[in-house]
């Protein structure tokens, strides 16, 4: 069995995995890190979609690997076409730094992702301004074991922040391999973690992947459980009878669902997006979730920006006796609790929300002091004279508790990822670490 990273070494998040048994080779995840580029890409100067490849290999921002890439990807590169060489690529979950370059992705090879994680991509897609790419999906839930030629992989849940995201357990004829994902021990469903954890320790791995993405030297950024998010924003809103604004990664089921619960608990609606009411929209038919249905819940409404022209999906919210706009939220400051996302940050001219309205900024705190995005946020805060308040809860698990995964697991070999600081897993594990390099 071997292994090569060609992604989510020494950075967070770009996970690209490559296992290769004998004839048999797939990938685990295909995603682009945060930091992507930043040397040569900022603000709106990016790759230009339009020539596919040829602006990353240029920049050697991809590594250029025969098989894998699609037609249209190479066109305007150097690199001549060949037909597909490797059996599958199986995502963890439905986040961009997991996925994204499956765009580039020659559509004759297999992608392996969980039934919920294939609704949340499409919704992502109908909504968003790209997509990922035509490609051959497989979908699948716990419990269910993949055949890929002499490869067996299994895939198993775990918590983390959107809805069906796993680790896998790869059974090769020379060894077996675990990969975490990326997960956590202290959202609402933490028994999922566990259970993966378990059935991991079970299969004796030879080597475990794993994610690091909070091991560091030091964590000064507030974090709360899901339930202390709950908590904390259920103080701010029982003191004040104004209007409470919110953001949260867009994928957050969790985060949705526990301003739901405020908004009801507190004799407020909780007013969405077009763009989550659609996600929740197409989930609540899922076996595998328990969503608010938006189009019927009563502590729910929608809040449609006035727009010159509306997509084709958004237009099955306008006419819909609850979606409001902001009229209707200036009127009614006090009843509601409002999803913000920083793009929309312009709707506040319109609304004009009472001095001291609360703003509780359910992201993470930028990792940077000089974060630009920030210092913007912050001066819409000032503008409109609302409270900023932090209440998140992380997607991952704290250092000590991914130590103590490792221990619990116990494999032979242990490769860090998806961590900016990969030597404190070798100074805490010792000689069963071994930091990975990237493969080109």
């Amino acid at each position: 069995m071997e292994i090569k990273f060609y992604g989510g070494v020494g950075t967070i998040g770009g996970n690209t995995f490559m296992v290769e048994d004998g004839d048999t080779k797939i990938f685990l995840d295909f995603g682009q890190s945060f930091s992507y580029g930043e040397q040569f890409f900022t603000g709106w100067l990016g790759a230009r979609e339009r020539f596919g490849l040829k602006d990353h290999f240029a920049l050697d921002l991809m590594p250029k690997i025969p098989g894998l890439y699609s037609p249209e990807a190479l066109e305007n590169t150097e690199c001549s076409y060949c037909e597909p060489q490797y059996q599958g690529v199986f995502i963890s979950h439905v986040h961009y730094d997991h996925l994204a370059h499956l765009s580039y992705l020659d559509p004759g090879i297999p992608v392996y992702m969980g039934e919920t994680t294939l609704r949340i991509l499409d919704s992502w897609e109908t909504t968003g301004i790209s997509g990922f790419g035509d490609h051959d999906y497989r979908t699948f839930r716990t419990g269910d074991v993949i055949k890929v030629d002499d490869m067996e992989v299994t895939p198993v849940h775990v918590d983390h922040s959107t809805p069906a995201a796993y680790g896998y357990i790869v059974h090769t004829g020379s060894g077996t391999l675990v990969y975490t994902g990326d997960l956590r021990l202290h959202g609402t469903h933490s028994h999922l973690t566990r259970d993966f954890i378990e059935q991991a320790a079970g299969a004796k791995p030879d080597i475990m992947i794993c994610e690091g993405t909070r091991v560091a030297p030091e964590e000064n950024r507030k974090n709360f459980t899901e339930q202390g998010v709950y908590d904390h924003s259920r103080k701010l809103l029982d003191d004040t009878d104004k209007l409470a604004f919110t953001c949260f990664y867009g994928r957050d089921v969790e985060r949705m669902k526990t301003f739901h619960r405020l908004a009801k608990d507190t004799g407020r609606k909780f007013v969405v997006s077009t763009k989550t009411a659609h996600l929740l929209r197409i989930l609540t038919d899922d076996p595998g979730i328990e969503v608010p249905d938006p189009f019927t819940d009563e502590n729910m409404l929608i809040y449609c920006r006035h727009m010159n022209r509306y997509n084709k999906w958004e237009r099955e919210f306008i006419d819909l006796e609850h979606c409001v706009d902001a009229n209707y939220i200036n009127s009614h400051q006090g009843d509601l609790i409002m999803q913000m996302d920083f793009i929309h940050f312009a709707e506040l001219i319109d609304i004009m929300p009472e001095p001291s309205s609360l703003f509780i900024h359910s992201q993470s705190e930028p990792f940077q002091e000089d974060d630009i995005e920030d210092e913007v946020k912050h001066n819409w805060m000032d503008r409109f004279g609302l409270e900023l308040h932090q209440a998140h809860a992380s997607g991952h698990c704290s250092r000590e508790e991914i130590f103590q995964i490792i221990r619990e697991i116990s494999p032979k070999k242990v490769y860090p990822v998806h961590t900016e600081f990969p030597e404190l897993f070798k100074q805490e594990l010792g000689t069963m670490v071994e930091i990975p390099t990237l493969a080109w």
